[in-house]
């Protein structure tokens, strides 16, 4: 993962650009968080996705993933409730528009983009 560290400050302004670009549904915002070689792992691929891998790895294919998602919830917003702060990775917990919670697990490469996100619902 390399030597980029966190603080509380970074978190938070990597936390309002996720959050900003998922609630103004901007794809290629989206994917500017993400490094190329994106693993992404979350309970809806299987659904959503078609296969039964248990993650995705590169960013064509979480782009286009990622890119049904806005498609099929054209009212997607998630509303903010916590940023837990690791070494090398963030925890984001939030609302999605359904009311249900979910977590989101980062970890980021040495330049501070995505290299690892795993997705909790419940």
């Amino acid at each position: 993962m390399g030597a980029f560290a966190l603080s509380a400050e970074s978190a938070a302004a990597f936390a309002e650009r996720w959050y900003g670009a998922w609630n103004a549904h901007d794809l290629d915002a989206i994917m500017a968080c993400y490094d190329p070689g994106i693993e992404h792992s979350s309970p809806f691929i299987k659904r959503y996705h078609g296969t039964d891998e248990l993650s995705l790895k590169g960013k064509d294919a979480v782009r286009a993933y990622f890119g049904r998602a806005l498609e099929r919830n054209p009212t997607l917003r998630f509303e903010p409730l916590h940023v837990a702060v690791g070494l090398e990775s963030v925890v984001l917990v939030y609302r999605r528009m359904s009311g249900d919670l979910a977590a989101e697990f980062f970890a980021f490469n040495s330049k501070g983009e995505i290299l690892r996100s795993v997705s909790h619902y419940g």
